[in-house]
């Protein structure tokens, strides 16, 4: 009587007489292959989610639609030429880019200046805390309405307060055309400063407090602590907060549009974008004041991060 051996893996030795084992039978997949088929759900994902809406967009942008009759002709670059060619358009331009550099650099300045006064040590801090975060959870054309109410000149509690402090006099009209850009300002400002702060805060407590204390023990004031160590720290997120910042009130339109309305003064692109295809009905010419509008944020974007690699590839 014999014995038979199995085997259940390796090589077969030489000269040992047993056969390898069947491999199966068909083509093999290469690795490209699974590589894709893995990520091709997450690819449908963004293009449909991403590509075909702006797909579309780009389309819509090439024809005389109108935004409620059935009307849908190819135009070819002519309403990118009439934009180019109006005075009104490059108005807005410089409007939203006004808008948009002046909102985020006083957000940037005032969020890190209230951030490091809310990281210190005193009583009612989560009171306080509060209070400092309480805008932005307010809603936008809560905070329009509010400060139109507030800044009216006959009957708001601006020109009450004023009327009080200095009796007779004539406060300037804060909504008229001449300043109403820059209470818009101001009201942007005191609005989004709390995103600021949440993120500058975050990242504050996150710093090793023995390396503050050793630089005050050595002698450091209050400026070269900040400068030197505080500073530092806070970079990597003040860069992530400036893009952020910066693209969100690019294409920010409710507080603009319920604050200021569609007036000349404070009409940046997405409500030149709004008045073109609800209040004229054009809606392959808002397409292409949209596409305009993709556009500068996306050349802003890279510009910026290359810029930002660039640094840190000269620090390291």
């Amino acid at each position: 009587m014999s014995l038979t051996r199995t085997t259940t893996g390796g090589p077969p030795h030489a000269g040992s007489g047993r056969r390898p084992l069947a491999r199966p039978q068909g083509p093999r997949m290469p690795g490209w292959f699974w590589g894709a088929l893995l990520l091709s759900p997450a690819f449908l994902l963004v293009l449909g989610v991403i590509a075909a809406p702006i797909a579309y967009l780009v389309r819509l942008s090439f024809t005389d639609a109108h935004a409620y009759l059935p009307r849908f002709g190819s135009v070819g670059f002519d309403n990118y030429a009439a934009l180019l060619r109006a005075p009104h358009f490059w108005d807005s331009v410089r409007t939203t880019v006004w808008y948009a550099g002046l909102t985020v650099g006083l957000q940037l300045v005032l969020g890190v200046l209230i951030a490091l006064l809310l990281h210190q040590k005193f009583h009612g801090r989560g009171v306080v805390r509060l209070v400092a975060l309480a805008p932005y959870m307010v809603p936008s054309i809560v905070v329009a309405l509010v400060w139109r109410w507030l800044l009216d000149p006959t009957t708001g509690a601006y020109s009450w307060f004023i009327d009080k402090v200095w009796p007779g006099s004539q406060p300037p009209n804060l909504l008229s055309p001449n300043l109403i850009f820059w209470s818009l300002i101001a009201v942007s400002v005191w609005m989004f400063t709390p995103f600021i702060v949440i993120s500058v805060l975050a990242r504050l407590q996150t710093i090793d407090p023995s390396t503050v204390e050793a630089a005050t023990v050595d002698g450091a004031g209050a400026w070269r602590r900040f400068w030197n160590i505080v500073l530092p720290e806070l970079k990597p997120v003040l860069y992530t907060l400036i893009l952020l910042r910066f693209m969100f009130m690019f294409t920010k339109f409710d507080v603009v549009y319920l604050f200021a309305g569609t007036g000349t003064e404070v009409r940046t692109l997405p409500v030149l974008t709004f008045q073109r295809i609800f209040g004229e009905a054009r809606l392959g010419s808002g397409a292409a004041v949209a596409m305009i509008l993709f556009v500068l944020l996306m050349i802003f974007t890279t510009v910026y991060l290359r810029t930002l690699y660039r640094q840190r590839e000269e620090t390291a």
